[in-house]
């Protein structure tokens, strides 16, 4: 049976106007179930209009290290066990996978307004296998075209799919 889980954090883009930055990465562990991504979202609250973007990468080389420890937060509160699968945030540094291979660009406005992904069925959730196999990992990062635009981003996933 499969549980599910979301991440929802406030985040900063980059300092540097149209420069790349991590902001979450996750992985599967040993002998643990598969995770399935099912929804992608970025929300900003900025004052300066702008356009922006909410990467989400698979990663089938070194894996990301660093970052700071993220709990999931179960869907079902009453029957769902601990998240299986690890999760850091960008609070510390994080040093992004090797092998990167963007899956979606999802836009959003910097001023305000939410873009987002969601799988359309349960086979098109983007999948890790167990074991950090191939794709060792999910990294989700964001591009702005301003400098440090505060947003929140939100990922949803399953566990045992």
């Amino acid at each position: 049976m499969p549980f599910y889980y979301d991440i929802a954090r406030a985040i900063t883009t980059n300092g540097s106007a149209g420069t790349e930055s991590m902001h979450l990465w996750g992985t599967t562990v040993a002998n643990q179930e598969t995770v399935g991504i099912s929804g992608y979202y970025m929300a900003a609250r900025f004052g300066t209009a702008g356009g922006a973007q909410a990467r989400l990468k698979t990663n089938t080389g070194s894996i990301a290290t660093g970052g700071t420890a993220t709990t999931p937060t179960a869907r079902n509160l009453r029957g769902a066990p601990a998240a299986q699968s690890v999760w850091k945030n960008d609070a510390t540094a994080v040093v992004v996978g090797t092998t990167l291979i963007v899956r979606m660009s999802v836009g959003f406005a910097q001023t305000g307004g939410m873009g987002g992904w969601v799988a359309t069925e349960p086979t098109n959730k983007i999948q890790m296998m167990p074991n950090a196999t191939n794709p060792v990992d999910a990294e989700f990062s964001s591009v702005a075209s301003s400098a440090s635009v505060t947003a929140d981003l939100t990922v949803e996933f399953g566990e045992g799919i």
